[in-house]
């Protein structure tokens, strides 16, 4: 039962992302204003997990885990992908 809860957890988050991504891909086709969280998992801000990791100085688990831990990123069709964003603001880089 707890397996099925984390499992379900986890697609309701990656749900969540998709749909910010969505809506800030619709407020950008109508010329609204994108809200900073909402930009940050614009296509052009994502990185795969193996080259956020090397272009960032960290090994690709510790990328892993802070996607889980710290909403940084998501998984798209079995890709890990890093919202470039939040990993600088994550590490105090922003």
């Amino acid at each position: 039962m707890t397996d099925n809860r984390a499992v379900l957890d986890e697609l309701i988050e990656g749900a969540r992302r998709h749909l910010d991504g969505l809506l800030a891909l619709r407020a950008k086709m109508a010329g609204e204003r994108v809200s900073e969280a909402e930009d940050d998992f614009a296509p052009e801000n994502l990185l795969d997990a193996s080259t956020a990791a090397q272009r960032f100085g960290f090994s690709k688990q510790t990328i892993r885990r802070w996607v889980k831990d710290h909403s940084i990123g998501f998984k798209r069709g079995g890709r890990l992908l890093v919202s470039v964003p939040r990993l600088r603001r994550h590490i105090g880089d922003a």
